[in-house]
């Protein structure tokens, strides 16, 4: 072996050792690392039992980004959420009869062409198709997965999802907590309509924001039907029994179908987009606790969020 050849390996055999050390260095600085929210959890003595559980959630963890970019763009269409659930609950048949209640039939066939190039379903040449990956009991997950997908992508936010806390009186089961400008914001996610939702959740959902005591709560139904009918009404109910109904714990109309309690819970449905819905609360609350900051005098962000 020449003098060229043993430069060369030399060279070589330098370059891979400072590889290796930069390597353990990358390691060791990542040790270290605490997600945001976690963090930001840990702080109020909740700490984070686990979270980011995705075997529930339509889109695989192996699947390529591009698939998973696709996935979340067509998330983003009320139509195509509203497919997915029938298809959830549709046995793979000869007839799309069943996906046809909301979408029209080459909706569905093109639907369906997008998941088969994701990798989640097989279509024949008669429109017969069959789960590649194994199928998901519901909706939800995947929702709560999009919304997660929200904050980091639209709003640059730190977020985690499908989140468990230690340490909670009512139970630490969270669908979605972000961070926001340094406040904590938490987001309940309901697939079903209004009419799936009563009581309990409710009830439900205001006991585990005591808990949490988060500067934004939202409570999200992934519906266009108006919220002022059912939800509205069960929320003001509730707090009536909890005992916190007062002036500043009135269920308020913010804009069209979006209702606030205090500037601090809000009441949502999907019409306009979800994104966009939370862009308006989320704006509507630092407005208002901005507001409230500056004026000493001003009671509201009290009542607002403390218990």
């Amino acid at each position: 072996m020449g003098d060229k050849e043993w430069e060369a390996i030399r060279e070589l055999t330098e370059r891979l050792d400072r590889l290796q050390h930069e390597l353990w260095a990358l390691k060791a600085s990542q040790a270290g690392w605490v997600h945001p929210v976690e963090r930001a959890l840990s702080q109020r003595g909740l700490p984070v039992v686990t979270h980011g559980d995705t075997s529930q959630v339509m889109v695989p963890p192996q699947a390529p980004q591009e698939a998973v970019d696709r996935f979340y763009a067509l998330l983003r269409r009320y139509s195509f959420r509203l497919f997915l659930r029938d298809l959830i609950r549709t046995s793979p048949e000869n007839s799309l009869e069943p996906l046809m209640r909301y979408c029209s039939l080459t909706t569905v066939r093109r639907y369906l062409r997008e998941l088969e190039q994701m990798g989640l379903v097989r279509v024949d040449a008669q429109w017969r198709w069959q789960w590649l990956q194994p199928p998901v009991p519901s909706f939800g997950p995947t929702l709560e997965w999009f919304v997660w997908q929200i904050f980091q992508r639209e709003f640059l936010a730190p977020a985690l999802f499908n989140v468990r806390l230690d340490r909670t009186r009512h139970g630490g089961d969270y669908d979605v907590i972000a961070l926001l400008n340094q406040r904590l914001v938490v987001v309940e996610v309901k697939s079903s309509p209004p009419r799936g939702v009563e009581m309990p959740a409710v009830k439900a959902f205001l006991n585990r924001w005591k808990d949490l005591q988060p500067d934004v709560a939202v409570f999200l139904v992934d519906t266009e039907l108006r919220m002022r009918d059912k939800i509205a009404v069960l929320f003001q109910e509730a707090l009536t029994d909890f005992g916190e109904a007062s002036e500043d714990r009135d269920v308020s109309r913010l804009v069209h179908e979006l209702f606030h309690i205090g500037h601090s819970i809000y009441l949502i449905n999907s019409r306009r987009g979800i994104y966009s819905n939370l862009r308006v609360c989320l704006r509507d609350a630092f407005r208002w606790h901005a507001h409230s900051s500056r004026w000493p005098g001003r009671e509201g962000r009290r009542h607002a969020s403390g218990v």
